[in-house]
Formats: structure tokens, sequence, C-alpha cells
């Protein structure tokens, strides 16, 4: 289909407003301009291979005194985005201070980034850096709806005003790229995104804020802008904290929740975020951010030149896609997918793994040369460059050396008087990973806090996640032989630590598919001796029959595709065989048929979603699209309900069964858990 739009563009010389051609719009202001063009490619030509990768990077600043400085120099990193745990307990001087230091310790000057939406999404305020102004820094849409009150017909007005002071004020800060303006629409209330969208009540009139929007935070280039989340989330669920899907049509993705991106587009937005949500009819199997598909939607498609950065890769939806898939190095896939930056802090794994993969032919060097081209472009157009910041030998002063750099200081237990809430511990399947879940109160950490399971005997950090919306976090945590004992622990010391335990691999792990039927619990067997190896080529997600008292039962399993396992040993239940296969992640029976020396086809996901229904009276259950299976035709949807990707249905014994994407089980059609 792109193919066809792309031969459709060269007989095309021009579009209407929903079109997506566009010129190149990042040509640097002569006004701005530090160095020229030959300038900028003679860096490029001369910069080592590690130094390019480097400043592909965008991360969340290390909180250890002195790291960031440190890194910065020594991996060369192009930019550093700013939380509240940077701004807290700062004056505007002192956290100004704190952005020169870290431009002082970088060879090439960095894009400092921040999440500066407004409402919940103002790191400014909710920090305290800054205090609260009427409107100043509330959500767009608010900012409209509330002058609108006051003076009809000012709304749009005001709210390009208060854009243009708040680029000013980040300028004034030491902050030069705002991850803002939200183009993304969605007209359900309640739903994860909502708050964050201008509205209006179409994709049209988001799209008539955005290309106004735009101008007035890049004004005098002196803040780049960002549109987010390509290609549009919609009323998908929250990535921070897992697997986010949208079964819309490519058309429609392009004919509406495009429209808003292409007007900031032709507008002249300084780059793109790409959300992690996966798009069922455009990539079934890689996130948004970690698909060359979605890439071309916007390089192809709309023709865009500016700079592609994805959304923080640390969210749970890419740690849960990595592990899904054997613990892929996401960096090199996001670069393979044609993102210019990346936005994670595992730049000391990840510069070395991109590398490797250049040098071994998977990534072509003119592509990272192509990346930096716009990395540096951009810094330009900001007035950050200047002759001596393109010389690829300077040296530089990163401050004072912290007192283990490989090893930052371990965490201090924070005191503090408000409170993690955790919910029981739950595990996966074969019982290697711990799901440490919670919430805080404060739903505005949705994106800037960072909670951490330390070892309380090592006191070494051992896994960490992102607060999502709601202030709700799961924590993936290894399980190892024997019971571990935990901390929770949070980058905002005015919460308290929490302690909990994760038992180890030594006890039999209890995995139940229905608590009402024990004899589903599913009997692990112990055999030594290996028969043979074959291959195995799922899909995504893959049917896994465990087995139990001569029943089969169901559970869901996800390897690395192409993976070689090992068959221990092989069953045949009512003429349907069976083979018990062993990797890193599992012990479990899986049918023989998905197992083949050859390539064999990957099971194609049952057509459909299953909706968490409220029951009225303090349940929820699942149900399907269609409402079927529900016990109470009363039922209300409640507003953002949790959307489950369905791989596949069955019946045994007469009940319903669903495997869920999002779940490591199969799981009856009218299961139900209670709400506290």
């Amino acid at each position: 289909m792109i193919k066809i739009k792309k031969t459709i563009f060269a007989i095309v010389a021009t579009l209407s407003a929903s079109g997506c051609l566009l010129s190149a719009h990042n040509h640097v202001d002569a006004a701005t301009q530090g160095v020229s063009e030959q300038q900028i490619n003679e860096y490029i030509d001369k910069a080592s291979l590690e130094q390019k990768v480097g400043q592909m990077y965008v991360s969340r600043t290390p909180q250890t005194p002195g790291q960031a400085q440190q890194d910065v120099a020594k991996y060369n990193l192009g930019g550093l985005i700013v939380y509240d745990a940077d701004m807290k307990g700062l004056s505007q001087e002192q956290f100004k201070q704190k952005m020169a230091d870290y431009q002082k310790s970088a060879q090439t000057p960095l894009l400092i980034g921040v999440d500066q939406e407004g409402g919940l999404v103002s790191r400014l305020t909710h920090s305290g850096l800054i205090a609260q102004n009427g409107d100043q820094f509330a959500f767009p849409r608010k900012q409209y709806e509330d002058a609108e009150k006051v003076n009809p017909g000012s709304g749009m007005k005001v709210v390009l005003e208060y854009a243009r002071k708040n680029a000013t004020l980040l300028r004034q800060l030491g902050i030069n790229w705002n991850y803002a303006p939200d183009a993304d629409y969605s007209n359900t209330t309640g739903g994860f995104i909502y708050d964050r969208t201008f509205g209006g009540g179409s994709y049209q009139a988001t799209a008539d804020y955005i290309k106004q929007v735009v101008p007035a935070w890049q004004h005098d280039n002196l803040v780049a802008s960002t549109l987010k989340h390509f290609p549009g989330y919609g009323d998908a669920a929250d990535t921070h904290t897992g697997f986010a899907t949208r079964e819309d049509s490519l058309r429609d993705i392009e004919t509406k929740d495009m429209l808003p991106f292409i007007a900031g587009m032709q507008a002249g937005a300084d780059s793109v975020m790409v959300t992690h949500v996966i798009y069922d009819k455009i990539d079934p199997i890689y996130p948004a951010s970690l698909s060359r598909k979605i890439n071309n939607l916007i390089r192809d498609y709309c023709h865009y030149n500016g700079l592609i950065v994805t959304d923080a890769l640390e969210m749970g939806a890419i740690t849960d896609f990595a592990k899904a898939h054997g613990n892929l190095p996401v960096d090199v896939l996001a670069v393979m997918a044609g993102n210019d930056m990346i936005m994670t802090t595992d730049y000391a794994t990840g510069i070395g793994d991109i590398v490797k993969a250049v040098k071994e032919g998977k990534i072509k060097e003119s592509q990272i040369n192509a990346s930096v081209k716009r990395i540096l472009d951009l810094k330009n157009k900001l007035g950050l460059l200047t002759a001596d910041s393109l010389n690829p030998n300077k040296q530089v002063d990163p401050g004072k050396q912290p007192e283990n750099p490989d090893h930052p200081s371990k965490p201090t237990d924070p005191t503090g008087s408000k409170k993690i809430v955790l919910n029981p511990v739950t595990y996966n399947q074969d019982k290697s990973v711990a799901y440490v879940s919670g919430k805080i109160a404060d739903a505005a950490a949705e994106g800037s806090m960072i909670m951490s399971a330390v070892d309380t005997k090592t006191n070494k950090v051992i896994a960490t996640a992102v607060v999502g919306g709601k202030g709700e976090f799961t924590i993936n945590v290894p399980v190892k032989q024997d019971k571990q004992e935990i901390k929770i622990i949070s980058d905002d010391s005015d919460y308290a630590f929490i302690t909990t335990s994760i038992e180890g691999k030594n006890k039999e792990p209890e995995i139940i598919v229905n608590p009402s039927q024990d004899e589903q619990q599913p009997i692990i067997s112990q055999v030594s001796a290996v028969e043979k190896t074959v291959n195995y080529v799922p899909g995504y997600g893959v049917n896994v029959w465990a087995l139990s008292n001569e029943k089969a039962i169901f559970t869901q399993m996800r390897i690395n595709d192409g993976v070689k396992v090992n068959i221990f040993d092989t069953k045949v239940i009512n003429g349907v065989s069976y083979s018990r296969i062993k990797d890193a992640n599992s012990d479990l029976w899986i049918q023989t048929q998905y197992l083949s020396d050859q390539n064999s086809t990957s099971e194609k996901p049952f057509k459909g979603i299953l909706k968490v229904v409220y029951d009225g009276k303090g349940k929820v259950k699942l149900t399907d699209s269609k409402g079927r299976y529900q016990d109470d035709a009363k039922s209300t949807f409640v507003a953002n309900a949790s959307r489950y990707k369905v791989f596949g249905m069955k019946t045994i014994n007469g009940k319903i069964y669903y495997r869920l994407g999002t779940q490591l089980q199969w799981i009856p059609s009218n299961y139900s858990m209670l709400i506290k």
C-alpha cells in the first residue's frame, strides 16, 4: 500500500490540507546558524562510529552526583531529559547552573528535553521549580475552555500566548527541547490520553490547533517542539506499564489520527515522537517505536525529513516486548526501524550493540550518518553549535569524578511521609519473573517517577519501572532460586520505602488457570534426558498446552523467533501429539505441530478483543467485543476499560477460554476479580 501511495505522490503536485506531502522543514535559519552544512558534514566524516551513535541517545539524567557529566563526556551523548527529580529542591538559578554544568561536560552541545505539556504533565510546576500561575501551565484543553468561558472567541489566542511564554521560560532555564504538543485525538472521557489531548470535537479541530501551536512553541528558535505520539494514541491503554494495541485500519489511521501530525509537520515541527502502541493492522508484531512500517509512514508517506525520536524505551510496553522476544536488544531494533534518536538510559550497553550491528551489516553506517545530520541540524537551528563544538578531538571537563563511576552509589532508604501501596506479587508461567505492582497517590508522577526494586541484602538495584497513568507501576523482577526480600524505593524521597518478598524457584509454582477448578492446575514433569533438538519458529503469541491428569489445559508462551529448543518427552492425548520443551524461560508441554525442523507458520491471532466490564457489584469480568458470554446483560463498560488482544478461543468441557496477548495463561470467559 505504501509503495502505491509513493507512486501517487510522485504524480500529484499538491495535496489538500488532509494530505501529507511536505517540503523539508528543517533548513537552518541564517539568523541562528552557528556553523555551515559543510562543517557539519566534515564532523560526521571525522567522528568515530561510537561518537556518532552516542549522539543518537537522549537519556534520563543519572541521579548519582557527577554521573551525568561523566557519562555525557564519556559516551558523547546527544541529549538529556530532565524530570521532577532534577528540579526538586532547587532554585531557578541553581537549576540553570545545573544545566550549564551538563553543557560544559559535552563535546557537542546537548539537546536538553522536558515533558512540558501542561496539567499533570508539567515538570516545572509539579517539581516545585516554578509556581503555578493561573492556567499558564494547565493542559491546553483547559486553557482553551477556561478562556472561552470568560471571553468567547479568545481561547486559541490564550493557548498560543501561553505556549510562547513557556517556550521562552524553558530556554531561560537551559532547556531547549520540549516533548510537546500532544497531537493525539481522543473523545473518550476518562481515557488514558484524553486529558492530554486538545480535543475540539474532531480530528480536524485538533489539526487546526497543532498547526498554530507548533510555531508558538518554536518562536525565535529558542525551543524545539515535538509532535507525539505518532501515529496517534487514540484510546489505547497505558504503555508505561505494559502492552497496548489498536485495531484500527491503516486507512483510518491515515485519514483520522494522522491529520494533526500532518498539520504539525506542515507547520515545521522540529521532531516527531513515536509511540509504543502496537497497531495490529499495520504491524502486528512490533510496537510502533520499533516498527519500520510505522517509520515508513513518516518518511515515505508524509515525506517528513525532521528528527524522529522514540518514546522512552524503559516503559513497560518495551520491556515486556523485549522479554517476550528473548531479551532482544531494543536499541538496535529502534535504529533498524529508522529512529534518529533513542530515548533510554541503557546507552552504556546500547552504543556497543548498535556499533556491532553496523559492523555486522545489519545497519548501514549511512543511516547513522543521516540521523546524526538531522540531530546536528536541529542543534544548529537552536543556535547551539560552534566550530569548536564540532571538533571530534575536543577535550571537555566532565567535572568531579563520582566515587565509583562504574558502580553508582547505592540507593538510600527514603522515609518520607507519602506511601507506596503494593499489590500481591504475581509471577509468569514458569516463575522466572515476579511482577511487583502497586500505586502511588500522585497521578502527576506519570512518566517521571522511577520505582526501583532493591535487594535488601546487597542494597543493589535489581530492576526499575516508570510510573504510569493514575500512579500505577509494575516492576519485572527476575526470580532467583531462593526467596528474596526486596525494598521498593521511589526516586522521590517524599515516599517511604516499602518491603515485600519474592518466592524462590525452589518453591513449587502455583499456576492456576481457573481458581474454581483445581484439577486444571498444570503439573510440570521432570524428565532429564534430551531426545532431540528442533528449530521453533513461533509468532508473537502461540498456543501452548500444559498437561494435567490426562487433560489438556491452556497457557501461553513466548519464545524468540527461530530459537532452538530441546524436546524432553513426548505424549499423545486424544490423538494429538504433545512435546515437553524447555528453554531459558519455560518447561512446558506444547502441541508437536508447532515444532518443526522447517520454518513452520505461526498461529494467526483470533480476531477480537476482550473488555473488562464492571458489574456494579464490586467485580469486573471479561467479555468479548459483542458482549457475549456475560452473565449480567446490564453490565456497563468502564471508562478506559482494559482491552486485551485475543490470540485464541477454545472450548474445554463446555467452557469457553480465551488466550490473551497480555497474559501468560488462558482464562475462562466468565473470569471475574474483586475490585478493592
